[in-house]
Formats: structure tokens, C-alpha cells, sequence
């Protein structure tokens, strides 16, 4: 089966959670996804109090019986961001893409300085 184009800018919405559940805060970034052929590549911006940048790293994108798409990867601190230090953070995310590929939910881990649960929310941006 061929891979969907998943390729271009996503706003995506993050609720940091706490042990117990409960939503500790939440943020914006913008998500870019690039393509080629196969092989993806997930970069993550974020903005505000807690800006940063993630790359991604072993990234497998599989189809789900129902249609959707599940994208699973690690990712790592991006240390060229201006407010990133390498090594500062990593974790492991997923996301299903609904079968429109306009949106897609998941969640993430973060570890190494940032040990939170993420629950994620991602909206295709219009071109404009």
C-alpha cells in the first residue's frame, strides 16, 4: 500500500499531563512534516513559555483496518534551535491521521528533563 501524503505545516495542540491525569498546562506548535517517497521526517516548533524545537528519528508510518494512518517515531532535542540545548530532551510520540488526512490525535513521552505524559492534537494548515 502506498504512503498518503502527510507532507507540508500542521498547528498542533499539546496537554501536558499530570500522574494523576489531570491537564498540568497546554501549548501550541507548528508541526512540519516532510516526505519523500517512504521516508518521513517530523520536525516540532514550539513557542511561549517553553520554546523549543524537535526533530524526529525512526519514524514508521502503518495503515490501520479502519482507513486512518498510524505515525509512530522518536524524537530528540533539535540543539540549532536558538532556545534548544542538545541533549535537552527525548521521547517517543504517535499519531493517527483520520482517513481525510486533515487531522490526527495521538500522544507523547518526554524524557531526559522534561518527564511528562503529552496528549496531542494536530489540525493540516490551509495553504494560503
Amino acid at each position: 500500500m502506498t504512503a498518503p501524503d502527510l507532507s507540508g505545516p500542521w498547528a498542533l495542540h499539546g496537554a501536558t499531563m499530570g500522574a494523576d491525569g489531570e491537564v498540568l498546562y497546554e501549548w501550541d506548535a507548528d508541526l512540519a512534516i516532510s516526505q519523500t517517497g517512504d521516508a518521513i521526517a517530523v520536525a516540532i516548533e514550539t513557542s511561549g513559555f517553553k520554546s523549543s524545537r524537535s526533530v524526529s528519528f525512526a519514524e514508521k508510518l502503518t495503515p490501520l483496518p479502519s482507513g486512518e494512518w498510524h505515525l509512530r517515531y522518536g524524537y530528540e532535542a533539535d540543539g540549532d534551535h536558538v532556545d534548544t540545548k542538545p541533549g535537552q530532551f527525548f521521547g517517543l510520540s504517535q499519531l493517527t491521521f483520520a482517513p481525510d488526512l486533515q487531522s490526527a490525535e495521538g500522544s507523547s513521552c518526554n524524557y531526559n528533563g522534561r518527564y511528562v505524559v503529552i496528549r496531542l492534537s494536530a489540525t493540516r494548515k490551509v495553504a494560503a
